[in-house]
């Protein structure tokens, strides 16, 4: 019997291995790339505002390091913060994922991409528990950007299957915000008390929640009832609560009689935020030939003229866009919504950079002045419906995911 040596062994294997032809073991799978460990840092360091790729982002990766952090595996969310961040398939989550997706993406960091999509798994790729709920469908928008990178159709099955189901019962409700009766649902291990008509977008929020999703849905599936639906509801939203007068949107029907104590209609900062990006997010998915893009054009480059005219001498926007003084907080939420889109506007050209790129140098300069040490963004207007202050302390998730966006935006802009 002849005894192979280990090194003849060896060597036997490698030739063995050089003689064999490769063969594809994946399971027909999409795996993910294996991202390199990095532990979040909340390391103290020098921020600059200067408006320079590089100090971008600085600034960027701080922030989202920071809020990565925050993020416990256990209970699946981000701690208090000061209050409870909400369910993790919600509204609050969806802009920081949308901007960690974004900023991921421009930067070519894949770490915070698979930190996105770890913790969609995590949420089974659900919507919120509300099936008709604006707010509970903000969520999809992370969902369908990760299915249009992978194409798992896991990632849009339950976006698919709820607004399937929404179409099959349309509701009719006004967009009377003080209805008499609420809306009361039970889901998700909790009960929600809701304004009546919050089966339908009666409130500006509503416009950075929905029709992103239904929009991108339309676009992947190549079925037109999507953007129909959008489109029907969105013009439905708008005409009800825009005014022709200030190309601003009042918050709700409440804001119909009420007036800011100079006299004026009381147009929220945030709420125009959520309405430009909003738009910002759904045009990329409308086709150029649809009949009304041109309309959600006009609309976002009045709002954009509009908005350039109330941003304060600091850069930020007010949270009470006709009643800015020079004593106020910046708000860094409705800020960095802001931001993002007027940056989006000049990348895509609808907005002309030597007017409009003053005013994202100035913004920005606002947002990282309101970004602590560690990474954590203050001056963040607390969950809300009406213009509030903000304090050093106070951040949220959507203000996180607001500065995240602006900067992606603002990166793309500066390495044209």
């Amino acid at each position: 019997m002849i005894r192979k040596t280990l090194p003849a062994l060896l060597l036997g294997a490698l030739s063995y291995g050089c003689a064999t032809a490769e063969v594809d073991q994946s399971q027909g799978l999409s795996w993910p790339e294996l991202v390199e460990y990095q532990k979040p840092g909340t390391a103290e360091v020098e921020l600059s505002a200067q408006f320079a790729a590089q100090e971008v982002k600085r600034v960027a990766n701080q922030v989202a390091d920071w809020q990565l952090d925050q993020y416990d595996i256990r209970s699946n969310k981000m701690r208090p913060e000061g209050r409870a961040s909400g369910l993790p398939q919600g509204w609050m989550y969806a802009p920081l994922h949308s901007g960690l997706l974004a900023w991921g993406d421009v930067s070519s960091q894949p770490g915070y991409g698979q930190a996105v999509r770890n913790i969609a798994a995590v949420n089974q790729w659900r919507l919120g528990p509300r099936r008709y709920h604006a707010d509970d469908h903000a969520i999809g928008q992370v969902y369908l950007d990760m299915y249009e990178k992978y194409q798992d159709p896991v990632m849009k099955q339950n976006v698919e299957a709820v607004f399937d189901w929404v179409l099959a019962h349309p509701s009719d409700r006004d967009l009377e915000f003080e209805h008499p009766e609420k809306e009361v649902i039970h889901g998700a291990n909790r009960k929600y008390t809701d304004p009546w008509c919050t089966q339908r977008w009666c409130w500006a929020d509503a416009i950075f929640m929905a029709p992103p999703v239904w929009a991108q849905l339309s676009e992947i599936t190549g079925n037109a009832k999507y953007l129909e639906f959008m489109n029907r509801e969105f013009w439905v939203t708008t005409d009800y609560l825009y005014s022709d007068d200030d190309h601003l949107f009042l918050r709700d029907s409440r804001y119909f009689t009420r007036k800011a104590d100079n006299g004026k209609p009381i147009y929220w900062g945030r709420g125009n935020g959520w309405i430009l990006a909003g738009i910002a997010r759904t045009l990329p998915h409308i086709p150029e030939d649809f009949s009304d893009r041109e309309k959600y054009v006009d609309i976002f480059k009045q709002m954009s003229q509009s908005l350039l005219q109330a941003q304060k001498s600091d850069g930020s926007w007010p949270a009470s866009l006709l009643e800015a003084h020079d004593g106020q907080n910046p708000e860094s939420s409705a800020t960095g919504l802001i931001v993002f889109a007027l940056t989006w506007g000049i990348n895509h050209g609808l907005l002309p950079a030597d007017e409009y790129r003053p005013a994202v140098e100035r913004g920005w300069t606002s947002l990282v002045s309101t970004v602590q040490p560690n990474g954590k963004l203050g001056y963040v207007q607390q969950v809300g419906f009406a213009p509030e202050s903000a304090t050093a302390d106070d951040t949220q998730l959507y203000g996180t995911g607001a500065l995240l966006l602006a900067a992606a935006e603002i990166y793309q802009l500066l390495n044209k």
